[in-house]
């Protein structure tokens, strides 16, 4: 049975052109700068004041009250008095719900209009706060779908509630997508977010509360993850974050896991009646029936939520609760994802608008199939605090994994970082945050491509002590690439069409192994012949860095890194998959090096592979930070080598399968192996020598470029 919420004809349901026309003007909006005028003074704006977005916030009221019942509940009670100490109690909520609906309705009485009030969000999700707004949609029998009309009526409200006295501090947003009207009721003291026109929020609250009754661990999950995001500044006064899109991340984590906790929103739709809502199935079991296999704890869960986003790659991969298993935003674009039909006939025949990713993280709304609940978050600084934080959460998870679960979240709630852009650090090279001495592990991390972080290849060490070097003083931090979860994907891939016959262990210690072992190769190659940069290997030179980890020394190659014309400056993104797409992209790079300005530096470079798997990109302090230098790291380096990464580990996958098939083939007509022999075929590496089987797999992806430059790179394994 399918919840039928409010009926789909109080949704405002949206053609094509109203979405486009939608989609346009929030464009318009975000892109629009104000007028300059001689006349206007500092701070002559209309409306309030904004708070800087790096401005202090107040601690939670209910924090205190948190930390006191997580101090004295016995072992095994945390969850009950974490849920205690944050949420009122059912009672409170339906006597305050009734005083405010009782004041609502004598405000909104028309005659001849009756209105109709429906409470949504955390309210009806089951995720309210002590100190939570209240979230409503007004539905009159005469509907008001036009904007102007919702507007209109927005003032019409405020001006009833003003003379009425039942409400106060009524502020009227009439710029955001969905118009409303804000007031805090003066009788319970709760503010009140009233729309007119978003019937469809209703279905989604109603959504996570099915969810939340099917399993108490999501419950205690959700509430834990919205009060952390409250604490380390991703939940802010800003509101470019929503509980909405953690909630997502959270559904999305306990689906795509090896034993999922609920399964995809299209296996929950299977056998509903269908809600229609233009093209898309609004439809969900009230009560779900799903069998899980999975019984990990709590903690398990929570552990494992940092730890999956901490390792996140949020520039490539789709969050999909409605697919439900992981898929990258390329495969969205080409139409491979089997679970989107809908969506895909929708914006083909329909002429619905197309899904649009970013601009930092990109998530599917379950149900409307073509909107990206992620666009909320919409600034540099705050993915970077929200990538900081999850890292950071991460690393207390494994510091306090030996102790009881009350001091966890005690730690989750207080031991916080905010992402900051130091004054100290203005003179740095990259443009997404510091990475001088004072930076902490996550600090650094902030700094790094937003496809990469500061989380090493093993995040039980690299989160105990920083992997920042000891003289910081010497040395502008390039980069710092670290695995991430699709580049081992691609890795395994390699491992196992090496192997067709499947008698060498693959396990996550050689996966990243071999990832190591490429990298450095990779780099050098796609700097010289992507980049068309020039590197000269320095022997008598000592290295840039030292670093504070004394258990292994870093593998420290030196360059002279040279540049003459920019040939990635306003390029299309990278899409290689095979090797006749790398070389010619490498001849785009030629073309474009004929014809371009010219980008001079000369600098010294070291490309490190750190003893915990990050490899880094070091340049001398004395190198000026303005100029060619800073535009080449900004707007070419950091822009693209991820991509150039990933494409190059999708060269040696092609290769390695056309070796597989070509042994197959041999075996076929022969009996015996005419083509190279594959993994499965060579004598078994030590234990005690993991690198042995894979030294030189990095060539493959640069051997297929060799004929298209005269610098090849060596097929030895560079360290």
């Amino acid at each position: 049975m399918a919840d039928p919420g409010p009926s789909t004809s109080q949704a405002q349901r949206t053609t094509p052109q109203q979405q486009r026309q939608q989609q346009e003007q929030e464009a318009r909006q975000n892109g629009r700068k104000r007028r300059l005028s001689m006349n206007r003074k500092k701070g002559n704006k209309k409306g309030p004041k904004k708070a800087p977005e790096d401005a202090e916030e107040k601690p939670s009221l209910l924090l205190e009250s948190l930390l006191t019942n997580l101090r004295t509940c016995p072992a095994g009670k945390e969850m009950q008095a974490l849920v205690s100490a944050l949420q009122p109690s059912a009672g409170d909520v339906e006597m305050a719900l009734n005083m405010v609906k009782d004041d609502l309705r004598r405000v909104l009485l028309f005659p001849g209009n009756q209105a109709s009030i429906y409470e949504f969000g955390s309210i009806k999700s089951g995720l309210l706060l002590k100190d939570s707004d209240l979230d409503f949609y007004i539905h009159f029998a005469q509907e008001r779908n036009e904007r102007e009309q919702q507007i209109k009526l927005i003032h019409v409200v405020s001006g009833r509630m003003d003379r009425d006295g039942s409400f106060t501090g009524m502020t009227k947003i009439l710029g955001a997508k969905v118009p409303l009207l804000r007031a805090v009721h003066v009788r319970t003291n709760l503010q009140c977010d009233i729309n007119f026109s978003n019937a469809r929020g209703c279905y989604n609250s109603k959504f996570i509360y099915a969810l939340m009754q099917f399993d108490p661990r999501i419950h205690q999950l959700a509430l834990a993850v919205k009060f952390w995001a409250h604490c380390a500044h991703i939940l802010t006064v800003h509101k470019q974050m929503n509980s909405y899109c953690l909630v997502m991340m959270l559904i999305f984590y306990l689906q795509t896991r090896k034993l999922p906790v609920i399964p995809s929103v299209e296996d929950l739709q299977q056998g509903i009646a269908r809600i229609n809502y233009g093209p898309w199935n609004l439809g969900y079991p009230v009560q779900i029936k799903y069998k899980t296999w999975n019984v990990n704890t709590v903690r398990e869960l929570l552990v494992g939520f940092f730890k999956y986003y901490s390792e996140f790659d949020f520039e490539a991969n789709l969050i999909s609760p409605f697919v439900g298993r992981l898929c990258s935003v390329q495969e969205l674009e080409k139409k491979t994802i089997r679970e989107l039909a809908t969506y895909y006939r929708a914006i083909e025949r329909e002429d619905y608008p197309e899904f649009i990713g970013g601009p930092f993280i990109s998530i599917q709304d379950p149900f409307e199939l073509n909107v990206n609940v992620g666009k909320v978050l919409r600034t540099k600084m705050l993915y970077e605090q929200l990538t900081l934080s999850f890292r950071h959460a991460y690393a207390l998870c494994l510091q306090y994994q030996e102790k009881p679960l009350s001091e966890l979240f005690i730690a989750l709630f207080t031991d916080t970082q905010r992402y900051q852009k130091s004054k100290a650090v203005k003179t740095t090279p990259t443009k997404n945050g510091n990475a001088t001495a004072t930076a902490t592990p996550s600090d650094a991390g902030a700094t790094v491509n937003g496809t990469s972080s500061d989380s090493s290849a093993q995040p039980s060490t690299s989160s105990a002590k920083p992997v920042a070097p000891a003289n910081t003083t010497d040395f502008w931090l390039m980069c710092r690439l670290t695995p991430i979860e699709y580049e081992l994907f691609l890795v395994k891939e390699i491992l196992l069409a090496r192997d067709p016959d499947r008698k060498v262990v693959i396990t996550d210690e050689r996966i990243r192994q071999l990832w190591r072992e490429c990298m450095p190769d990779f780099i050098v190659d796609i700097l010289r012949k992507l980049y068309m940069v020039k590197l000269e290997p320095i022997e008598s030179e000592p290295p840039i860095m030292e670093t504070n980890d004394t258990a292994a020394d870093p593998v420290v190659h030196r360059f002279q890194m040279s540049c003459e014309r920019q040939v990635f400056i306003a390029r299309k993104r990278l899409n290689i998959t095979n090797e006749a797409e790398l070389k010619q992209e490498i001849e785009i790079s030629k073309q474009r090096w004929e014809k371009n300005h010219s980008l001079r530096f000369n600098t010294r470079v070291d490309l490190t592979t750190g003893a915990k798997g990050e490899i880094e990109l070091r340049i001398p302090k004395t190198q000026p930070n303005t100029g060619p230098l800073r535009l080449f790291i900004d707007t070419c380096f950091m822009v693209h080598i991820r991509k150039c990464v990933k494409g190059y580990f999708m060269v040696m996958l092609a290769k390695a399968k056309q070796v597989q098939r070509q042994g197959k083939r041999g075996q076929a007509a022969s009996g015996e192996a005419i083509s190279p022999p594959s993994e499965s075929t060579k004598k078994e590496p030590e234990p005690s020598a993991p690198a042995d089987d894979v030294k030189q797999e990095p060539a493959e992806a640069s051997s297929a470029v060799r004929q298209s430059s005269p610098e090849s790179l060596a097929t030895a394994n560079v360290s």
